[in-house]
Formats: structure tokens, sequence, C-alpha cells
């Protein structure tokens, strides 16, 4: 049997900086280094961060930041002790007011760049308690292959 070779590249080994311009669909900061997009986890658009490398593809890179030069005002520390290692509410350090207008600009970004509709009227969001609930949950059911006939 043949060896697959690690064909991982190399991340670079020291931290780079970045102004964060936008954010993408899950929460992380979107920024242009080296004229290629990357994905920053834990910044928010207008911040100074500096940030190391995660991920390097060709077209794009991921990394986290580890540190802020300069805060957003709407920056907030997140409420839950997990936040940072669990992913399940990717946008707690965005002042929750500024959460439910990011996730509409996001909405309206998709409607506008996937499914080609231009004029799209968001009702109002529905809104409850910013702690001590989950709005989403992932179950997961396994099924007897027989039943799938």
């Amino acid at each position: 049997m043949a060896r697959r070779r690690n064909r991982r590249k190399n991340l670079p080994p020291e931290t780079a900086t970045a102004t964060i311009e936008s954010l993408a669909h899950d929460g992380r900061g979107v920024a242009h280094v080296d004229d290629k997009a990357v994905f920053i986890a834990g910044a928010l658009p207008g911040e100074d961060v500096v940030f190391e490398y995660s991920k390097k593809k060709k077209d794009f890179a991921e990394g986290r930041v580890t540190e802020v030069l300069k805060a957003s005002d709407d920056r907030v520390e997140p409420g839950c002790q997990h936040y940072s290692i669990c992913g399940g509410c990717s946008f707690q350090h965005l002042d929750p007011e500024k959460q439910i207008l990011a996730k509409q600009g996001i909405l309206l970004d998709q409607f506008k760049s996937i499914a080609k509709l231009e004029d799209v009227e968001l009702w109002p969001a529905l809104t409850g308690p910013f702690w001590g609930y989950r709005p989403v949950s992932y179950t997961h059911l396994t099924l007897p292959t027989s039943d799938l006939v």
C-alpha cells in the first residue's frame, strides 16, 4: 500500500497584524493580508488585531486572534466560560444588540449573493434573554440500515 505524504503547508511561525473589514457568516472577522482573504476567529469589524495562522490555503487563510490592538466599541466580554473552546456561540464577543444587526446583514448578503434577490424585506427579529438559553439544538439520530430501505 502506498504511503500518503503529509502535504500540509507549513504555517508561518510568526504572528501577523490585520485590520478587520467585515464579519463572515460564522462570526469570524474578515481581513485581507497579502491580497488573500483571512478569516480570523475572535475579531470584529474595525479592529486592529495580531493573529496567528491556523490554516493557509491557496485562496484564503484562517487564523485566531492573539491580541487586540484597537478594540471595537461593540466588543463585550463573552458571557460563557466555554466561549473560546466550544464554538456554539461564535458572536458572544459582539454586543447583543449588534449581533442582531450583524446577523440581519449577513442574511441580506446571502439573499443577494446566493439567491440573487435584491430588495428583501426582513421581519423584525425575535429577541429574548441573551443568556441562559440555547436557541439552537443539534441532535444525532442513528437508524439501522435496514430501516432506510
